[in-house]
């Protein structure tokens, strides 16, 4: 290893003398000096700034400037280079000096001799060495440490990616339970087509969903349900094979610009189409199949379902024709009430439940006329369809049919509107289709409904039934 040494000393023939036995050194090791000499303080300092050497030999006394200053600027240059003083006048003061500037020896002259004074220029060598290798180290730790906090930062960085990715995961599954669960709550068709939209944004956090359902007949696909931002509005028809909803035959999901889609199907029969506005998120695809999955047994139940409570229905409805050879009028007439009564209920806004139970039990108020006997049709009625479940909102409206709006009915003298809705729609009705059956006058029937408005009929009622004459 190259070694560099620098004499600062006024007396020439002691300089040459130092260098002289310095250059021994060269012979007893590996290592290679390099050896100059100044033989003032000024050549001294500009000689160690351009070269740089490992040890300085320094005498104190040289004739331009004190040895200490020249200590005390090399120093200033370069801490780790060590530096022997050499002086024939020592002093307490100079001592001190080189103590604090962290001189490697103070030396007296006459110098020591040449075995002794290479042994103490190696030693300062060595000590320069290791000084150096400490400085390289705390570099090399300090960039490692740097590395190694960026590797942590990076770290953290990735952690708090994937615990942000986990929780939204974990809240996603916890959506998707949810919609789970209020699937296998719906007893109803229509409330579920109605609704499945909205499910559909809680669950995705979309802006908007499509729900394409099958028609009963001629394999036509149409717009059931929407919420949200969507392109397309309930009713509208789809045209089959054709983006963006119409490939309904699809296996798995597609993608069109604004939305993902997914086909909804049960076994090998197509029930729909589920799309979501995919404009501000991106969605996986496995979540939208696991929703359509979900969905697709949920509404091939509920069609299934809807179809039993139809035959249930038919089945009850069929009795009306036991009778139909005596008295022809009692399907018709059970007919023309349920129809007035789905108007009124339009009118009134009520939900679409609501309206299916007033039409029930408008259908099947009469079903208690297929007996022989006296008997209150009405409750005979409702005690024929109490086997389904289905139809227990209109038992409760067949149940109070009688109640009066003042409170003097019965069975139980309900007043106002604690007496179901549908009792007082077809309340109305019923008189309202009897006086049309006596050939009256819209006027006539009008007149004769207001006479008992607020005793007998609800009054808002009697105002949606002139709207309707």
């Amino acid at each position: 290893m190259k070694r560099k040494i620098l004499i600062i000393e006024d007396g020439e023939n002691l300089a040459q003398f130092l260098e002289n036995i310095l250059l021994e050194l060269n012979e007893e090791g590996d290592d290679v000096y390099t050896i100059k000499k100044a033989l003032s303080a000024s050549d001294g300092i500009n000689s160690a700034l351009d070269f740089k050497p490992d040890v300085v030999l320094l005498d104190l006394k040289l004739p331009d400037s004190p040895g200490t200053e020249v200590l005390t600027k090399l120093k200033q240059d370069d801490r780790d280079m060590q530096v022997i003083i050499m002086t024939g006048h020592a002093s307490l003061e100079t001592a001190v000096h080189s103590v604090r500037e962290e001189a490697y020896d103070y030396i007296q002259k006459p110098l020591p001799s040449g075995d002794h004074l290479k042994t103490l220029v190696k030693r300062a060598v060595d000590r320069r060495q290791l000084l150096l290798d400490k400085t390289t180290l705390l570099i090399e730790l300090s960039e490692a440490n740097e590395s190694l906090e960026e590797v942590n930062k990076a770290l953290n960085n990735e952690k708090l990616l994937v615990n942000k990715r986990l929780e939204d995961k974990v809240k996603e599954l916890s959506r998707l339970n949810k919609f789970s669960h209020a699937l296998l709550r719906y007893h109803d068709l229509l409330k579920m087509i109605e609704e499945i939209p909205q499910r559909t944004l809680e669950v995705t956090q979309s802006d908007g969903a499509i729900l394409i359902l099958k028609e009963s007949e001629d394999n036509k696909f149409t717009v059931h349900s929407t919420a949200g931002d969507v392109s397309i509005p309930p009713g509208e028809p789809i045209k089959l094979n054709e983006e963006p909803f119409g490939l309904v035959n699809n296996k798995g999901p597609w993608a069109t610009d604004d939305y993902i889609c997914c086909p909804l199907s049960f076994g090998n029969e197509p029930l729909g189409v589920l799309a979501i506005n995919k404009k501000k998120k991106e969605f996986s695809p496995e979540l939208i199949e696991t929703i359509s999955a979900n969905l697709s047994i949920s509404l091939h139940d509920a069609i299934l379902y809807d179809r039993l409570k139809a035959s249930y229905l038919e089945a009850v409805l069929s009795l009306l024709m036991v009778q139909e050879t005596a008295d022809p009028s009692i399907r018709e007439h059970s007919q023309r009430v349920s129809n007035l009564s789905l108007k009124i209920s339009n009118l009134l806004e009520l939900s679409n439940k609501e309206k299916k139970d007033v039409r029930y039990a408008a259908l099947l108020h009469d079903l208690g006329k297929i007996s022989q006997k006296k008997v209150d049709s009405a409750a005979l009625a409702m005690k024929i369809i109490s086997p389904f479940k289905f139809l227990k909102s209109s038992r409760t409206i067949l149940k109070h049919l009688y109640e009066n709006y003042d409170g003097s009915g019965k069975p139980d003298n309900l007043r106002a509107e604690n007496i179901p809705i549908g009792s007082r729609i077809i309340r109305v009705i019923k008189k309202v289709e009897t006086l049309l059956s006596e050939k009256k006058t819209p006027e006539e029937i009008i007149s004769e409904i207001e006479r008992d408005s607020e005793s007998i009929y609800d009054p808002e009622i009697v105002k949606a039934i002139k709207k309707i004459l």
